[in-house]
């Protein structure tokens, strides 16, 4: 099999809901952030054999959004490029799937990641095309109802997190205060990565109304454990979930540029990192959260690998309550569980999380000369997806 190696890749910053983002689109974010990987890496254009985008919300977003992406980029109208949707996990499907087009010698250069707007996500009229001969119509938020809800169970992600509290609470101890703890922490870290400039290179500027956004938005290093156990729980009166341990709302984008190692030594190139391998892991959609343990496990296992062994864990906080279970269950230190901060302090812009993760793995194995590290996210429906990276 052909190696799969990371040659560069980039992200723009995060930005919270309504936000400085605001004001641009989806498809517009996903641009910017290809763009930016084309400039970054110099590698010509017409190298590119095959583009892979997520996106998860597309109600009212424009057919195929990932093409919208590739035209309004600077990729020749003959790259063909592919949309993924898997909620939360489609930006790293997506730099799996180009990971298997190069590792089966289909393609020698892949760009892949993901995008998303959630704060342009529109409200949607459900059944309204027959029409109303009178009575209340009711919108709906095609956030909540594609990417938040569960349709399966009815319910949304946070009561599913909750019923992970209800099994596993006792045991890995997932009380209020643990989740608020980490939360609080992961503000922390993510607030000082910013401060030391551990993002400077990866990050490509988003140009908003003459002005420039280059800085994540969201972490809040300021707040106390005090003020996070003020807040009322967001999915029972007695739950444990509130919107400070559960990941932030928010838009961004994330791409990174995938070559068969071969290729890119020709094209005089020197990749960041390697694509070991990936896994994906199923159970019913109300134990999703499970799902991240079991992907986990299966990943390392099948490259002799411990938890020990791996330096940074870039696993997506969709909810405090999901990534102590993870680190409890598989003995993850702390300190290595999203080093830099996490979805709960920046953000969980869903279609596009798996680009940007990978990311910022990369330029920290780079940056602090690590040899292992995993990318990955639970996905809705009771799965998750996970990937294994060398440097």
């Amino acid at each position: 099999m052909t190696e799969v190696v990371l040659v560069d890749g980039v992200r723009t910053p995060h930005g919270t809901l309504l936000g400085s983002l605001t004001d641009v689109p989806a498809v517009g974010l996903g641009r910017t952030a290809l763009d930016g990987l084309l400039e970054r890496t110099e590698i010509d254009p017409d190298s590119i054999d095959w583009v892979g985008l997520g996106n998860a919300i597309q109600a009212g977003i424009g057919q195929v959004p990932a093409r919208q992406v590739v035209v309004e980029s600077h990729l020749p109208n003959e790259v063909p490029v592919t949309t993924v949707n898997e909620a939360s996990g489609s930006g790293l499907r997506a730099i799996a799937l180009a990971g298997d087009r190069i590792a089966a010698g289909e393609i020698e250069f892949a760009v892949a990641g993901g995008f998303e707007s959630m704060t342009n996500a529109p409200w949607v009229l459900p059944g309204y095309r027959t029409g109303r001969r009178h009575g209340h119509v009711t919108a709906e938020d095609s956030m909540i109802l594609d990417a938040l809800w569960d349709v399966n169970l009815d319910v949304h992600m946070g009561e599913i997190t909750e019923r992970l509290v209800d099994r596993h609470g006792g045991e890995y101890d997932l009380s209020r205060e643990r989740q608020d703890r980490y939360a609080l922490e992961s503000h922390e870290r993510a607030a000082a990565a910013i401060d030391d400039g551990l993002y400077d290179e990866e990050c490509v500027p988003v140009e908003v109304g003459g002005e420039t956004v280059d800085r994540d938005e969201g972490p809040r290093p300021e707040s106390t454990m005090a003020d996070l156990a003020g807040l009322s729980p967001a999915f029972r009166d007695e739950g444990t979930i509130t919107p400070a341990n559960a990941s932030k709302l928010s838009d961004g984008a994330g791409t990174v540029l995938l070559a068969d190692r071969e290729a890119a030594e020709d094209a005089g190139v020197e990749p960041m990192a390697s694509l070991v391998d990936y896994a994906t892991a199923y159970r019913g959609p109300d134990e999703f959260n499970e799902a991240v343990g079991d992907v986990i496990e299966a990943l390392l296992a099948a490259n002799g690998l411990s938890a020990e062994e791996v330096e940074a864990f870039w696993v997506n906080e969709a909810f405090a309550a999901q990534s102590v279970y993870a680190m409890e269950r598989l003995g993850i230190p702390r300190e290595r569980m999203n080093p830099r901060g996490g979805a709960v302090a920046y953000g969980h812009p869903i279609g596009a999380s798996g680009g940007m993760l990978a990311v910022s793995l990369a330029h920290q194995l780079r940056q602090e000369d690590l040899e292992y590290g995993v990318v990955g996210m639970s996905v809705g429906g009771g799965g998750a997806i996970m990937s294994l990276w060398r440097r």
